[in-house]
């Protein structure tokens, strides 16, 4: 766990005033961490309006996206599991490579005030929860070994990273 802490720069802060872009999220039954962040201009393709790192408590972190698409569509996020995280100097991953190494992709919801929502802009405030669907189920198959291991489909804003 520690070792995904590290990895992610994670740093509890003042969550109320927190941008998208730099909010902290936790399933804090399983001690899972989702980082929401800026993508690198490389990491932009495909409508990818954030980059997401999920630390599991077992210092493991899954890396991926939430896009959108233009009009009316739900954001839509993928981890990824298995595969190194391309680089700057790398092309994208083929659709073979993605297929192989995603271990979740869902609709991304964000939740104020009990009212569920699209996600807020990158400059705007991050909301007090995000709904991942199905992610429990679809990494409890993918990544773990034994039930219980896997977040729940909420994650509460905890933090804001520096």
């Amino acid at each position: 766990m520690r070792a995904a802490l590290a990895a992610l720069a994670l740093t509890a802060g003042p969550a109320q005033a927190c941008p998208m872009t730099l909010a902290l999220y936790a399933d804090t039954a399983t001690g899972t961490e989702l980082r929401i962040r800026t993508p690198a201009p490389w990491e932009g393709s495909g409508g990818t309006i954030y980059s997401i790192e999920l630390g599991l408590r077992d210092g493991r972190v899954l890396w991926g996206r939430i896009g959108q698409n233009l009009g009316t569509s739900r954001d839509v996020g993928q981890l990824y599991s298995g595969c190194d995280r391309p680089g700057p100097d790398d092309g994208p991953l083929s659709e073979e490579a993605a297929e192989e190494c995603r271990a979740w992709e869902g609709v991304v919801y964000a939740l104020q005030d009990g009212v569920v929502a699209g996600l807020p802009g990158p400059e705007e405030k991050a909301p007090e929860s995000l709904i991942l669907t199905d992610l429990g189920r679809k990494l409890r198959y993918a990544v773990f070994s034994s039930p219980g291991e896997e977040p729940w489909d909420q994650f509460r804003l905890h933090g804001c990273a520096e």
